[in-house]
């Protein structure tokens, strides 16, 4: 046994010191219009016992810096140490957190999965939450069987990469799910008993869809009711076929004033109780201070959005 073991080159911003294991590699679908990862790559499932392999090697670093930190007499700097080793999944000096990368680990077979998630709880018996991506497609064909099987193996959270929920959108982009698909998974997720965190893209429907985009949006994850609703705010990247269409004049990307009024619009068309959370990456400053928990706070979050929106008014006639 090594201490070698894969790295995956994304992550959600939310897993920043979660231990990260590559149980596929790259993205199955790796069609979006809007995203540049994993272009130019093949997507692989990788053999559980390959999967193993790299677990036993994360055992085998902690274990050096546990070791090293007690035989030094800072045993109680662990955290402190491993960050500085640039180990972040040790941030407290033990494993609680595990995310299961790339992009959709959950397509694997189940029983598979099962059997990674339970021996990484078996290696690191502090773990208290096990997450992966999952596509809204791969979802809707597992059976609720194979779902709950995974649920009782301990995978604790899936992240949904909505996005948006307006079709036309959705077929713009190809991201390769229906607005009713988004909704059935998601669903399905939350029956099986996970938590659901649902990702959504303000700004990816430009200036000439912002408001379908916002009251589609708004329709399916009122249809599915996430635990968590998460901004993740549109930008062009240039190579993406996306770009292309903005470098032509095709598709015009939104003013902050045009995010502010989208996610207000959103905000206002909800009916869930999820937290919404847009504080959670540097890149969302210009929303900071929307966050809260619906229904009981959707007041308090759109008076905030207004002024925001007023302020930027005022530094437009300045």
């Amino acid at each position: 046994m090594t201490d070698y073991y894969e790295m995956p080159p994304y992550r959600p911003p939310t897993e920043a010191y979660s231990l990260l294991i590559r149980v596929t590699r790259n993205c199955p679908w790796n069609k979006c219009e809007f995203c540049s990862m994993y272009k130019g790559t093949k997507f692989e499932l990788r053999p559980v016992e390959e999967v193993k392999d790299d677990i036993r090697a994360m055992q085998k670093v902690a274990d050096a810096i546990s070791d090293w930190a007690w035989e030094n007499g800072h045993g109680d700097k662990m955290g402190m140490l491993a960050r500085a080793n640039d180990i972040h999944w040790l941030n407290e000096g033990v494993v609680k957190n595990v995310f299961l990368a790339d992009s959709n680990s959950v397509i694997i077979k189940s029983k598979d999965l099962a059997e990674i998630v339970g021996f990484i709880y078996e290696t690191f018996p502090t773990v208290e939450r096990v997450t992966s991506y999952a596509r809204a497609k791969t979802l809707v064909k597992k059976s609720p069987e194979d779902l709950k099987m995974l649920r009782e193996a301990g995978l604790t959270r899936l992240h949904l990469g909505l996005e948006t929920g307006d079709d036309e959108l959705l077929l713009y982009v190809q991201k390769g799910a229906t607005a009713e698909e988004m909704i059935l998974g998601g669903r399905k997720a939350i029956e099986a008993g996970f938590e659901l965190s649902a990702d959504v893209m303000p700004g990816l429907g430009g200036r000439e869809r912002w408001e379908q985009h916002a009251l589609g949006t708004a329709r399916v994850l009122n249809g599915i009711n996430p635990h968590f609703i998460r901004l993740r705010t549109f930008g062009v990247i240039p190579g993406t076929p996306l770009y292309e269409k903005y470098d032509r004049g095709e598709f015009t990307t939104q003013s902050v004033e045009g995010l502010l009024m989208e996610v207000r619009t959103l905000v206002d068309a909800l009916d869930v109780s999820s937290e919404f959370v847009v504080s959670d990456h540097v890149a969302y400053h210009y929303m900071w201070g929307a966050d809260g928990k619906l229904p009981q706070d959707k007041k308090r979050m759109l008076e905030s959005i207004d002024d925001m929106l007023e302020s930027v008014h005022v530094k437009a006639k300045q």
